[in-house]
């Protein structure tokens, strides 16, 4: 997408606050956030690992559900949890993942979702066989280059993004591992009976995007959609149910949670830029190998990597955010391993939290799926589709 002359001279009315009622706020901030010359200003956009970029649009709320550590994640009580005041029902959940966890679920999106009988965008250009995954097909060298091409793959309803509908015949089953954590999720953020039945993994290579929509195809859409981000991080834009309501923007990170809900089901929202932290070859620091001993420990004195400390390759300012969000959620991360009043770390919560964390692949067997994640963002979205008395059963 071409970047016009008033994009390069001057910032766009969504980032300035000026509403016209005939302009497409979402375009215009999805083209801002996605220019490289100039680069765009990332002063205004949120990082939750640092209240200073808040400014008064976002707001601390507590779970009023209090849940045992589960799926690879820590008890609730140690969740950061935020939401927008300028987008009511969206909630992002700093990442609550214990260290190894985010390895089980990427290695699942990359290696076991792929698999037949979820359908691909790869499909239209191949034919896969059963028991095949593009993930093998890639690594044992008949097309390398497969992974680099995958974008999408469908869990739940299989449908044609022609024509998206969820007949009966069309789902294959849910992943029950994946069931289970959204479920433990959507259990915490108040909505207990939450039944995936349709889900969407996405996989963005660093330099690509996705333009503004809704997902409003759903048959009930008093259920949220459930969205968690591993590897590269990103801007999010969201805004409202009209293109005219100017989107707010802001950094999610791996392990990072947003969920719409309520009024911000509907919302228009865009990713217009991936990010490179790390070295080349290196995934961010929460998606290195971690060996058992250290998992266990983990575990047990409630260490949790929430922010990647690499170097960023954008600008210096966008560098000096992650770096000083670093600092605070390292300081926060100190003060809830030690707060023993607020936590559960010695309790059944520790065995139950090592549910989904990776614990049997060596540093080599690794490797690749670190090299695939120093270069990509996964996003794993997932929905209700059905009323829960009609929920595929």
């Amino acid at each position: 997408m071409a970047d016009g002359a008033d994009e390069v001279n001057q910032r766009p009315s969504c980032c300035n606050g000026n509403i016209n009622a005939s302009e497409d706020l979402i375009r215009q901030g999805y083209k801002y956030y996605k220019r490289k010359k100039p680069p765009p200003d990332f002063s205004e956009v949120i990082n939750f690992n640092n209240p200073e970029t808040f400014h008064g649009r976002v707001s601390e709320i507590p779970l009023r559900k209090f849940l045992h550590a589960g799926h690879g994640l820590r008890c609730t009580r140690q969740w950061k949890v935020y939401q927008l005041i300028s987008c009511p029902g969206f909630i992002f959940i700093v990442n609550p993942f214990i260290k190894g966890a985010q390895n089980y679920w990427t290695k699942r999106c990359i290696e076991d979702f792929t698999r037949k009988p979820n359908v691909s965008n790869l499909d239209a250009h191949m034919t896969i066989k059963d028991d095949e995954s593009v993930w093998e097909l890639s690594r044992n060298g008949q097309d390398q280059d497969l992974m680099s091409r995958l974008r999408w793959v469908h869990l739940g309803y299989q449908f044609d993004y022609n024509v998206v509908d969820y007949k009966p015949e069309h789902y294959f089953g849910f992943p029950k591992d994946l069931s289970g954590l959204m479920q433990h999720i959507a259990e915490a953020i108040g909505y207990p009976g939450y039944t995936p039945e349709a889900g969407i993994v996405n996989y963005y290579p660093i330099g690509t995007s996705m333009g503004g929509h809704t997902d409003h195809y759903e048959l009930d859409l008093s259920w949220p959609l459930i969205s968690i981000s591993f590897g590269q991080p990103a801007v999010f834009l969201i805004g409202g149910k009209a293109k005219v309501i100017k989107p707010t923007a802001m950094f999610i990170h791996s392990g990072d949670i947003a969920i719409m809900s309520g009024e911000s089901r509907l919302a228009f929202h865009a990713v217009p830029r991936i990010f490179k932290v790390g070295e080349d070859n290196e995934p961010p620091d929460c998606l290195k190998w971690f060996g058992p001993e250290e998992i266990s420990q983990s575990s047990r004195n409630g260490e949790e990597s929430l922010m990647d400390k690499e170097k960023e390759t954008e600008p210096k300012q966008l560098q000096e955010n992650f770096h000083k969000a670093s600092k605070i959620n390292e300081n926060a991360v100190l003060n809830n391993g030690t707060d023993d009043e607020n936590s559960d770390f010695f309790c059944e919560c520790n065995e139950r939290g090592k549910m989904n964390v990776l614990t049997d692949v060596s540093k080599d067997d690794w490797s690749p799926f670190a090299q695939y994640l120093s270069r990509t963002r996964i996003n794993v979205n997932v929905r209700q589709v059905h009323s829960l008395d009609n929920v595929v059963k």
